[in-house]
């Protein structure tokens, strides 16, 4: 006799079901278990019947009787259903049995059975399954939502039941609820198929305003050997090598190497090339692939020199494209071994380049082209054939960096260039011009060994980032330093600062970055007929003063005393010739108390009292004005540095005897302590041969001298004012009391030029009270 039927509540169901997992989990098997109520159970259930049992009763008639998602009818009986251990509950529920596992299968009339229990609908007799077949019945999810994505979860079904366990209150009876929609099954989750995406196409707008319709239109790379560039370009190099493009044509190549999956090919491989490597007449292409196409030839071969850093490697005849590169290299055995032994793979962050060489058939002879043949060549083009050598931007240009690749900033390219057998004389140089060549370091050219003599260096446009590449070359003694354009400038806000530190590497500096470094005490440059404004009436009347009264006859010359200090000094400089040849021989006197030119040998002389006397020792002599020319280098409102160029001559005794010409620069310390009286501090005298153009034109224009102010004659007593300007300027020139210099004024109807004189005469014999 078959059990009466009987029927569980969604808790009791969730509770059992707890129980067999835990219990399952612990076997890890995989069983089915019946639940059969008992005695006990049975007249429980007779004796309370509970409030739902009518309802229940009422709406459960087999075969048409309410499932649940975790029974399965077994006869009259409603069986839980317990699922394997680790399978997800709702990948299970969905198959059609549990041998081996079927798609999911989906009917198209079969209702949602997991939609909000406020809008659902009550259920239908499709979700009953006929207890003949024992077919599991499982509820089927929306087909709507197939293509949406959801999170995975093996617990979704039952943490739709926990989530929906406090609204069973709001229901009557289980037919009357209905659990929240649970998650798609695993298959829908992933969603479709996505699609390939296809490859972005670099395109340029055409646009022209006389166009109405915008053109879009797809662009490709230019040949080399088409583009306007390489043709319109003047270079030598170019010039001389563009029609030889061998790109022009297909290259024959004889063998090829590059990645394989098997290291032990391309170690077989690798044998047989070294032989072929060690043969020096034909090019070696290399191809390159697999950089970003934003990426420039610049950055694709320095990549490749970093990677095969201390190894000769120049690129000649570079083809690129943004999806492949290819060049030649010649004579560059150890890179292209290298290039082996790093599996033909070179990396930079997440860039992965793969290299494939391949020998050809085209030879060195062929293309007229022998890379450092062409880097001699560029040598010489740059030399001035003495002490300048310019490197600026070498090999860098658009139009030669398709030809040769030599950048500088590599540090064995630096030492490799200086090796070349050249015409250039490295020792020699005095000026070196390194600029745009995005060098980093000095160290491969060791200038302090290879240009010792060197004074000017323009390192503008680098990419130095400190002072330790200076520091490789600090035993220079540079006048000129160029370093404009470098992050090392970008260092210092202080400018002050910036000049120190460089002053302090180079003590010798004198312009740094094209601006002349003036030190305290320096003599500015010298500049040709230079005179501020306010220098101009100082300058114009030392210039009357003093030259008129060197021309004296030299017992008249002791009157000078008054244009020196009392502490001035006077330094005399001559070239070694003029001492020794016998032309010069009257012009022995003007060389006392001098010291040769770059011996040093000499003193000076102290004081103005003996420079007075050693100018009385000179012969007579006359100047030519018209050769005159005049620099003031330095005037403030106390001094004045004023520089004197130009020709005289020695006087004959006789017109039997020959007149000796000189040329001249004298250099004059003028210093005022009240503004207005001028005494000369310093007298620096240079004597030189002069060269025969200035002494054929010497002394044949005649000049007319203006009116000598000290040499103004009263027709008659001037008025008081007059008197007393003369007054105080007589004072001033002699140091004498008013009473005195009024006599000398006086007695010599208040001529200065004459009292002068007579003032200078009572000096001599003491007369002066």
């Amino acid at each position: 006799m078959n059990p009466p039927p009987f029927m569980i509540t969604l808790k009791q169901q969730q509770n059992i079901q707890a129980k067999l997992e835990e219990k399952q989990a612990r076997k890890l098997q995989t069983r089915n278990i019946i639940e059969v109520p008992t005695n006990s159970d049975k007249k429980s259930t007779d004796n309370k019947p509970s409030q739902l049992s009518p309802v229940v009763h009422s709406k459960l008639e087999i075969p048409h009787r309410k499932i649940t998602n975790d029974q399965m009818v077994s006869g009259n009986h409603a069986i839980p259903i317990h699922y394997p251990a680790g399978v997800p509950k709702q990948f299970v529920i969905n198959q059609g049995h549990f041998g081996a596992i079927e798609p999911q299968r989906v009917s198209g009339n079969r209702p949602r059975i997991f939609a909000n229990p406020a809008s659902a609908n009550p259920p239908t007799a499709d979700l009953v399954a006929s207890t003949n077949t024992g077919q599991n019945v499982s509820a089927q999810h929306a087909n709507d939502n197939v293509g949406e994505r959801q999170v995975y979860s093996p617990t979704g079904l039952y943490e739709s039941f926990k989530r929906n366990e406090d609204d069973l209150e709001d229901f009557e009876s289980l037919e009357d609820y209905e659990p929240a929609e649970k998650r798609q099954s695993a298959f829908d989750r992933l969603g479709p198929v996505a699609q390939a995406k296809k490859p972005k196409l670099t395109i340029n707008l055409s646009l022209s305003k006389d166009q109405s319709v915008r053109e879009v239109v797809e662009t490709e790379p230019v040949p080399i050997y088409e583009d306007e560039r390489i043709l319109n370009s003047t270079d030598e190099t170019v010039a001389k090598h563009r029609d030889a493009w061998p790109w022009k044509n297909h290259v024959v190549t004889k063998k090829t190497v590059t990645l394989r999956p098997s290291k032990t090919v391309m170690m077989m491989e690798q044998e047989k090339m070294e032989e072929i490597y060690d043969k020096d007449t034909a090019f070696v292409m290399i191809t390159v692939t697999g950089y970003p196409p934003t990426w420039k030839k610049e950055d694709l071969l320095d990549l490749m020199l970093e990677n095969l850093s201390g190894k000769s490697f120049v690129p000649c005849f570079i083809d690129f494209t943004p999806k492949e590169c290819r060049f030649f290299v010649l004579r560059v055995r150890s890179a292209l071994l290298a290039i082996h032994w790093m599996g033909f793979v070179m990396r930079k962050d997440d860039v992965e380049l793969v290299l494939s060489i391949s020998t050809t058939t085209i030879s060195s002879n062929r293309l007229n082209f022998i890379p450092r043949m062409v880097l001699k060549r560029r040598l010489a083009m740059n030399y001035d054939g003495e002490t300048k050598l310019d490197l600026s931007n070498f090999t860098l240009e658009y139009d030669v960096s398709h030809f040769i690749y030599f950048p500088l900033k590599r540090v064995s390219n630096q030492d490799e260039l200086v090796r070349i057998q050249s015409d250039i004389y490295w020792e020699y140089l005095t000026e070196l011009n390194l600029s745009h060549n995005n060098i980093t370091s000095l160290e491969g050219f060791k200038l302090e060994e290879t240009t010792p003599k060197l004074k000017t260096l323009d390192l503008s446009y680098n990419r130095i980032q400190n002072i330790k590449p200076l520091m490789q070359c600090r035993k220079l003694t540079l006048k000129k330093l160029f370093l404009e354009g470098n992050p090392l400038c970008t260092d210092y806000t202080d400018p002050d600062r910036y000049v120190k530190v460089m002053r302090t590497l180079y003590p010798t500096l004198r312009e740094l970055d094209g601006v002349p470094i003036v030190l305290k005490g320096e003599v500015p440059p010298y500049l040709k007929n230079y005179c501020p404004e306010g220098a101009k009436a100082v300058v114009e009347k030392f210039l009357e003063v003093y030259f008129p009264l060197l021309e004296q006859p030299p017992d008249d010359r002791d009157y000078m005393f008054s244009l020196y200090a009392e502490k001035a000094v006077m330094t005399i400089t001559y070239r070694n010739r003029i001492r020794y040849e016998h032309k010069y021989k009257d012009a022995w006197n003007v060389l006392m108390k001098g010291r040769v030119l770059l011996e040093g040998k000499g003193g000076e002389v102290c004081g103005g009292e003996a420079i007075v006397k050693l100018l009385g020792r000179w012969p007579s002599l006359q100047h030519d004005p018209s050769t005159f020319t005049v620099d003031v280098m330095l005037h403030s409102e106390s001094s004045t540095i004023v520089r004197v160029t130009g020709l005289l001559k020695l006087t004959a005794e006789s017109l039997a005897e020959d007149e000796t010409f000189l040329a001249f620069t004298r250099t004059f310390h003028l210093h005022t302590k009240n503004g207005c009286e001028y005494k000369i501090y310093n007298d620096m005298l240079y004597w030189d041969e002069p060269t025969p153009e200035y002494s054929k034109k010497a002394f044949r224009t005649v000049s007319i001298p203006t009116k000598n102010v000290l040499d103004i004659k009263f027709e008659k007593t001037p008025d008081v004012d007059t008197q007393k300007r003369l007054l105080q300027v007589f004072m001033k020139l002699t140091e004498q009391e008013k009473s005195t210099s009024e006599r000398f004024l006086e007695a010599n109807d208040w001529h200065m030029k004459l009292a002068l004189e007579s003032f200078v005469k009572h000096i001599k014999f003491d007369r002066v009270y």
